[in-house]
């Protein structure tokens, strides 16, 4: 709970930094369950009478509660408590006394969510959704569902298509950006784009590295070839050296290796005949290849699977959502002996159930262990104010306030200085709330009645951490290597790491060693001072040295017909250089001699391919982000559009100027 309090400064300054996550994270990474739960108690419930809906409800929490009480009977403190109406939470509670209309329980809920720290209550929220509406019943009941769960994208999402319909332009701009600020706060949508853009990423890696290695590897196979057949037999023809050399190149293959054995001696064909400058782009796409199969892999299966990687977190998670089963209740007391986090769960599960004195106990605990954490301090004095005990409100809720910057926080302390009548104490401290969020500040002012103050929410960063700890992502990786790498190079990123480096040392050393053959770039002829006897140069045959430097050598009439083949030729294969650049990617920068354009033409790609073909996600939306993950997805695409027609542009420029 120590680092609850540096959490929630965190993510109050920089909320997308709690991403990627992850992945980002991260975080990006994902609240107690699986990804595309859609389980929902209160939307299934808002429309069915409470007495009847909550008895079975009741029934369950007896029995677990049961059970957690026989495991504290060496802790002093209290058996959890039950509420005798059944309901999970005073918050659920409200919303059930609220009556048959759903605005009005909308209403009701929020209030009691202010007070107890639920500052984004998904399952009433979830119910306004479920509840529907035409025209301006709809949107006065989305409105609700924001201030009801300000970190739910989907209800963002909801509200501006609902303004796009009207043709309220702006509001729909503006409700769209808040949808995706919203995604890192929730624990769900985090994790599930988190996955699903490190999954793409680690996707765009692998196949792009993969791809450019073979491009490189197969322009210089021909070549390739003929030097090697010249090793066994000059007079071998040319089908037969390149069924040799393919022979060769599918041992990897016979010895278990599968395709990344193929890729490898590639990788060396490459490193062989190419010159520095792709050498350099071959041997950073080794590096991301290797980073695409195993780190950038893994990370994607954490991020996929930190929503079941640890129960405590998960059922801690439940609590905060107001989604609580009677498994979660039961694993929290398990745990809560020597679990911080499932103490902290504990605590706020009493206070919400509306127990004050038994979480006014074990926040006392907490508060014993975690003396910093400015949430114990701030709720602690907030009972203490509940049951008029102004002086130790102030002091605790002034040591919380020297910990961190929070609007709710200096709205408390407000309230606790006016009941002491120190008024100088009360306009100040309600004038800092102001300066830290006047929206946060007006909105507790206007939900205010005579001792009212309001919980400060429970961070979500502990429980994020938790789970992102617990994954391992190897599921995600395990697989992934066995298609790729069956044998010893996807045992792990050094051995595959390892065969390449050795390679690249391979071709750097061997590289030199004998004369290789190549084409004219006039004619295409190959060029071999083995065959030939001795040329000119690598680059042009000797016929075209004659006929370009010495034309007085040749007959002129022999020479202007031979001139207008070439040209002819040259006009053929710049149609189909052109035509190749703009349909096949990385073909431009080969073109143009530029691997760095061709290595990144593939990239960008890649990676728009992936966004497109993913548009909605690895898995399905876990009824948390809505369509904000598209939105997500489409702009980088469209991004990875531009910047791959930016790419083939500039190949093609530098090709014209060659």
């Amino acid at each position: 709970m120590e680092r609850q309090g540096t959490d929630l400064r965190a993510s109050k300054s920089n909320s997308w930094t709690r991403l990627l996550g992850l992945v980002l994270l991260l975080a990006l990474a994902p609240a107690g369950g699986a990804i595309g739960q859609t389980g929902d108690p209160l939307a299934d419930l808002a429309d069915v009478a409470p007495e009847t809906a909550t008895a079975p409800l009741a029934t369950e929490v007896g029995d677990a509660l049961g059970v957690a009480a026989a495991e504290e009977e060496t802790d002093p403190l209290p058996p959890l408590t039950r509420r005798a109406d059944g309901h999970r939470s005073a918050v659920e509670a409200a919303w059930f006394a609220g009556g048959s209309d759903p605005t009005q329980r909308a209403q009701e809920a929020r209030f009691r969510a202010l007070q107890l720290g639920a500052r984004s209550y998904e399952a009433a929220a979830r119910a306004l959704l479920a509840a529907g509406g035409e025209g301006g019943v709809r949107l006065e009941r989305l409105m609700l569902a924001e201030r009801l769960a300000p970190d739910l994208p989907l209800v963002h999402m909801e509200l501006a298509r609902v303004h796009l319909d009207e043709g309220e332009y702006p509001d729909a701009l503006a409700q769209g950006i808040a949808g995706l600020r919203a995604i890192p706060a929730n624990l769900e949508a985090s994790a599930w784009l988190a996955a699903s853009l490190l999954a793409m990423f680690a996707a765009v890696l692998t196949l792009g590295s993969i791809a450019f290695i073979v491009w490189l590897g197969t322009g210089v196979f021909r070549h390739a070839a003929h030097d090697f057949g010249d090793l066994f037999s000059r007079r071998m023809p040319g089908f037969a050296r390149g069924a040799l050399l393919a022979s060769a190149m599918l041992v990897p293959v016979l010895l278990g290796e599968g395709l990344m054995g193929v890729v490898v001696g590639l990788f060396l064909l490459g490193f062989l005949y190419r010159r520095a400058g792709y050498r350099r782009a071959l041997f950073l796409s080794a590096v991301l290849l290797v980073v695409g199969v195993h780190p950038m892999t893994r990370f994607a299966g954490m991020a996929l699977g930190a929503l079941d990687s640890d129960p405590v977190a998960a059922s801690a998670h439940a609590v905060v959502r107001g989604m609580t089963s009677p498994t979660d209740i039961e694993r929290l007391v398990r745990a809560s002996g020597d679990d911080v986090l499932a103490k902290a769960a504990l605590a706020v599960y009493e206070r919400r159930s509306g127990s004050r004195d038994t979480a006014m106990l074990r926040y006392q605990r907490l508060l014993e262990e975690t003396p910093n954490d400015p949430v114990v301090l701030a709720n602690l004095a907030n009972m203490h104010f509940e049951q008029s005990e102004y002086d130790q409100a102030i002091r605790l809720g002034e040591e919380a306030a020297n910990l961190v910057r929070s609007a709710t926080l200096l709205f408390n302390l407000s309230q606790v200085y006016a009941r002491s009548f120190r008024m100088d104490e009360f306009e100040g401290a309600m004038a800092q709330a102001q300066l830290v969020d006047a929206s946060e500040a007006a909105d507790l002012a206007r939900a205010a009645q005579p001792g009212f103050v309001a919980d400060l929410a429970f961070p979500v960063a502990p429980i994020r951490n938790r789970m992102l700890r617990a994954a391992q992502g190897g599921h995600f990786v395990d697989p992934v290597s066995r298609t790729l790498a069956p044998g010893r190079l996807g045992e792990s990123w050094t051995n595959l790491a390892g065969a390449f480096f050795a390679t690249a040392l391979l071709g750097l050393l061997a590289g030199g060693r004998w004369e290789h053959s190549s084409c004219c770039q006039r004619c295409g002829k190959r060029v071999c001072n083995r065959c030939d006897g001795s040329v000119w140069n690598s680059q042009i045959c000797d016929g075209c040295h004659h006929l370009f430097n010495r034309p007085e050598t040749t007959d002129p009439t022999m020479r202007m017909a031979r001139l207008s083949a070439l040209r002819r030729r040259e006009a053929r294969l710049d149609r189909l250089g052109t035509l190749a650049s703009l349909l096949l990617p990385g073909v431009g920068g080969l073109l143009a001699r530029r691997p760095d354009l061709s290595f990144l033409g593939l990239f960008f790609f890649a990676w728009a391919a992936f966004l497109i073909v993913w548009r909605d996600g690895i898995v399905p939306d876990p009824l948390a982000v809505g369509s904000a993950g598209p939105l997500v997805f489409a702009t980088a695409a469209g991004l990875a559009v531009l910047g791959y027609a930016g790419v083939v542009y500039l190949g093609l420029a530098v090709r014209r100027s060659l």
